[in-house]
């Protein structure tokens, strides 16, 4: 059996096959299939059993009026490129389609995201994914959990199709031995760690980044004032420098009194104070870099 995981299928791009031009047909060449829309559900008989379909959703007309989806049976989908080629007859689509497989798409469902809950109440999580077979659309089992975040983190729980006992108001009804399943898929249970242990850990580890960032932006913060503090200072004796250079003296200088130095002295000194304050201005270039290393640091 070739299978294929549902989510696999989701979101990829359907194709149609392309009008060929008189320049191709004349000379028997292929045209290039064109992009129809995307897989956006599976669609699935009324007792769960098999993948019929897909609902392909179509691009938004003008970028403004919504398309209804369409529904295309399994049995006109091949791979194509990294999509689903899509035949393209009028027997392909919709109602066409299912007057021809004599099947009723009212009665069919869609499982993707339904609730999973056991006869006895108990809920399970969300179904997630589904593994069938392509070519005969036979399900082998239903994947179910609490989220994508936690499938991944904790794996996820393999119902078997004959598990499935109804659809029940947006709701898949299972047999209640399926709260006994273990977790399948996800790194922890990989590691042989339980669903608690799992969510305890990713828990302490958000805390133990949230606290490294803290403190790494407080560290920062810190930093930026030391180093204004040092550039203000040194803006601060350079002026005096210059003042002093210039030959005014603060501490004698009268309101009324101004003391100039040469035209060389004042542009010499004035090239001095440029420069220290461009030494303590460049300092703060590798400020930033510096918090990002402490937060590396902190973040350990």
């Amino acid at each position: 059996m070739a299978k294929q995981m549902m989510g696999q299928l989701v979101r990829k791009r359907v194709f149609v096959p392309g009008k060929a031009s008189r320049k191709q047909a004349k000379a028997g060449e292929q045209p290039e299939p064109k992009r129809y829309g995307k897989v956006h559900n599976l669609v699935f008989s009324s007792d769960s059993k098999r993948v019929v379909g897909i609902m392909v959703r179509r691009p938004d007309v003008a970028g403004m009026v919504k398309q209804d989806d369409r529904f295309v049976p399994l049995d006109c989908i091949e791979f194509h490129e990294g999509g689903l080629l899509c035949a393209g007859t009028k027997e392909s689509f919709d109602e066409e389609a299912c007057k021809r497989l004599g099947l009723d798409l009212d009665t069919c469902i869609i499982w993707e995201g339904a609730d999973v809950i056991c006869e006895s109440g108990k809920f399970l999580g969300y179904v997630m994914d589904a593994s069938f077979d392509v070519a005969t659309g036979e399900v082998d089992c239903f994947c179910a959990n609490e989220g994508n975040a936690a499938s991944e983190l904790v794996g996820y729980f393999e119902i078997p199709c004959a598990w499935v006992v109804r659809y029940d108001k947006g709701r898949m009804i299972v047999r209640d031995q399926a709260a006994e399943l273990e977790l399948s898929g996800g790194l922890a249970a990989k590691a042989g760690e339980g669903y608690a242990h799992a969510k305890d850990g990713a828990k302490k580890a958000t805390a133990k980044f949230d606290d490294a960032a803290s403190k790494a932006v407080d560290k920062g913060a810190h930093g930026l004032g030391r180093m204004i503090g040092k550039a203000k200072s040194k803006v601060r004796e350079a002026k005096a420098s210059y003042d002093e250079a210039a030959g005014a003296d603060p501490a004698q200088t009268s309101p009324g009194e101004s003391k100039v130095a040469s035209s060389s002295a004042s542009a010499d000194n004035g090239a001095k104070v440029a420069k220290a304050v461009g030494e303590q201005l460049g300092k703060t270039k590798g400020m930033f870099s510096g918090f990002i290393r402490e937060f590396k640091e902190a973040s350990k």
